[in-house]
């Protein structure tokens, strides 16, 4: 730590001098390779090249070691290599006066050998695809257009009845196989077929860059989510089906987002800038002790993550690094989004940064861009404005973030495990409705900015939460409830046809249970692992939830980008507190209609006078207690009554065809 507090003298801002807003890395051609690090208090730097990815390959060797040079302006070294280097490992020798000689893959690096040891000199066209060039990203005219299925990549299709190949289980190419349930002809879509049916239109898939809590050499069972970054700009290794082949997992990946494409799904990429998986060892410490990272006034590592190690956005190299990362995997992956994860430890002028350069794409715009914009307690630069909910104002309408009200209001709070919401006992209501305006009286400028959700990988599933909210120390996760699933269908009324962009965790439509586990980062597949079985047992939840689909797309006041039709609607309420609902106007089915939405959270049923509220005509339901779409489910006018714990939701009645 002597060491660290002696190099925090030379670090933050007043390294920023050096910024140099060039590309660093290994720039590639056929005849040469140049190599640049950004290193401005380094003593010296050298460039080492391996054959192989590792010492324990056949034929490992060094090839050579050369020293760079450094320009004193901006402090980058480098050293050109002449020949053609595709598939040539590196890393660089790194010493300081006060650390002596490290070695560290290059921070840089968009490929590397197992376990992201060494990195890889990478011809990158040669990584692409058939059909590559032809590939088209899938935007959204309006972020709220979007509805966002969150899952991780071995979750997908671990499970033997996802009907995937034994071999490609877990792996980025489990997304490009047409499955069925347990692969038997004629079953039920799995994967992304069953994607495509329920009418999901964006993924957002957890960490797959390289991650250092899975160890790709090894053949036994592990699991992480992968919220340990170690090679930022390169997919995992053990999602792919050689990891000590650089190339392979490039090419994998793109197989992966090529074939959601090619269904009509976005893909988000989950990335984690906000830490490292080590601090003190990692490539950004070695590179420049005391820089990339923020530390205490007595010299200790921030922990505003949790993680021990809170990276410095505000620090012009570090915010450059993230803007060129992104950057990168928008162009290089033709990616569709990016979620921040933790994105309240990064400063506003970053976010801001990144969305701008974006946008510079073509349709960039409409390129997604959210996180979590929770207050994180962490040690920057005094005067830093950080990207939290207090501050989305300053960001720009297509910065989104998480909307934790409306996850805590309709089933009760995440970190307080048996209480309740307004699904299970009608409590809260006020808190609901405020959420169905997407926060824009609070701290959303527009309904852009909200992304809704009542689960996540993070916490327990939907089901798990209810069960032992209900039920607590018998909670019986494993057997169907009733009364549970009717809590699951009112929540998902309330969440797919609220203000704002719509999020679930993968398998909530299907009653995904954990066994409770909150906090499964690192338990076992079997724990985590998408149980494809549960679309047959509950294909009930599953249709509910494609029906509230279809219907958020053919109505189009639930996807308003403004904030105007809600707030345009009319408010219903009951005697009681646990019962409200609202109006909605605008297009649906080819014209201009008013929409009535109602909710109950209640153990009795609710009753709205219309009449009282000058709503006098007839209503056609398309969604109630048991089911959800566009076709239409009874008629109702003057006083309507709402069954105990669901939803009804109607258009005014006309002649219309579905």
């Amino acid at each position: 730590m002597n060491n660290y507090k002696h190099i925090l003298c030379n670090s933050g801002a007043k390294l920023d001098k050096f910024k140099f807003d060039g590309t660093l890395g290994a720039i590639y051609s056929k005849e040469s390779t140049e190599f640049r690090l950004w290193s401005p208090i380094a003593s010296c730097v050298k460039v080492r090249l391996y054959k192989t990815g590792s010492d324990s390959e056949m034929g490992a060797g060094v090839i050579g070691t050369y020293k760079m040079t450094k320009n004193p302006v901006n402090g980058v070294w480098s050293y050109t290599v002449q020949g053609d280097l595709n598939g040539v490992y590196y890393t660089y020798l790194v010493s300081h006066p006060q650390m002596g000689e490290r070695e560290t893959g290059d921070i840089y690096a968009k490929a590397a050998g197992v376990n992201g040891e060494r990195s890889m000199v990478i011809d990158l066209p040669t990584t692409n695809p058939d059909g590559w060039d032809k590939d088209d990203r899938v935007l959204f005219e309006h972020p709220t257009d979007a509805v966002i299925w969150e899952v991780q990549v071995r979750d997908f299709s671990y499970c033997e009845s996802s009907g995937v190949s034994e071999k490609n289980r877990g792996k980025f190419l489990a997304f490009t196989e047409h499955t069925t349930l347990n692969g038997k002809e004629g079953g039920k879509a799995t994967c992304v077929d069953y994607l495509k049916e329920l009418g999901i239109n964006c993924v957002q898939i957890n960490p797959f860059y390289d991650f250092g809590s899975v160890d790709e050499a090894s053949d036994r069972e592990q699991y992480n989510w992968g919220y340990d970054p170690k090679n930022y700009n390169l997919p995992e290794g053990s999602f792919s089906s050689d990891p000590y082949k650089g190339d392979v997992r490039i090419r994998e990946c793109k197989q992966m987002i090529q074939a959601l494409h090619d269904a009509g799904i976005a893909v988000v990429m989950d990335v984690v800038y906000n830490h490292t998986y080590t601090g003190h060892g990692s490539w950004f410490d070695i590179s420049v002790p005391g820089y990339y990272y923020r530390y205490n006034a007595e010299g200790f590592w921030s922990n505003g993550s949790g993680c021990g190690n809170d990276t410095a956005s505000e620090h012009e190299m570090y915010r450059k690094f993230m803007i060129d990362s992104v950057m990168y995997w928008a162009q290089e992956y033709h990616l569709d989004g990016f979620r921040f994860d933790l994105m309240g430890l990064h400063d506003v002028e970053t976010m801001k940064a990144i969305r701008e350069a974006l946008n510079t794409l073509p349709q960039g715009e409409k390129i997604l861009m959210y996180g979590e914009a929770w207050d994180m307690f962490t040690s920057c630069e005094p005067g830093t404005k950080m990207a939290n909910q207090h501050n989305m104002h300053l960001l720009p309408e297509n910065v989104g973030a998480f909307c934790d009200n409306i996850r805590d209001a309709v089933k009760g709070s995440e970190f307080e495990q048996y209480s309740m919401g307004f699904v299970q006992n009608g409590s809260r209501r006020n808190e609901v409705f405020r959420g169905m305006r997407a926060d824009t009286d609070f701290w959303a400028k527009t309904p852009t900015q909200a992304v809704n959700y009542a689960s996540c990988h993070d916490g327990r599933t939907m089901y798990d939460k209810l069960c032992l909210s209900v039920f607590r120390d018998n909670s019986r996760y494993h057997l169907r409830h009733e009364n549970i699933l009717r809590m699951n269908r009112l929540a998902a009324a309330i969440m797919l046809t609220s203000q704002g962009i719509p999020f679930m965790v993968a398998g909530e439509e299907m009653a995904r249970t954990k066994l409770g586990d909150h906090n499964s980062y690192k338990s076992p597949s079997k724990i985590n692992r998408i149980d494809w079985n549960r679309i047959e047992e509950y294909s009930d939840l599953v249709d509910y939830y494609r029906g509230l689909i279809e219907l958020r797309k053919k109505f189009a006041p639930f996807r308003d980008h403004t904030g105007t039709a809600i707030q345009k609607g009319m408010w219903l309420f009951t005697d009681n507190p646990t019962g409200a609902g609202y109006t909605l106007e605008g297009e649906a089915y080819g014209k201009r209609r008013k929409m009535l939405l109602l909710f109950n959270g209640a153990h009795h049923s609710e009753c709205f006078d219309l009449a009282s509220h000058g709503l006098t005509g007839w209503w056609d339901a398309v969604v109630n207690s048991e089911e959800a779409g566009t076709k239409f489910l009874g008629e109702y006018s003057r006083t309507i009554c709402v069954p105990a714990t669901s939803a009804l939701i109607l258009v005014e009645q006309d002649e219309i065809t579905p």
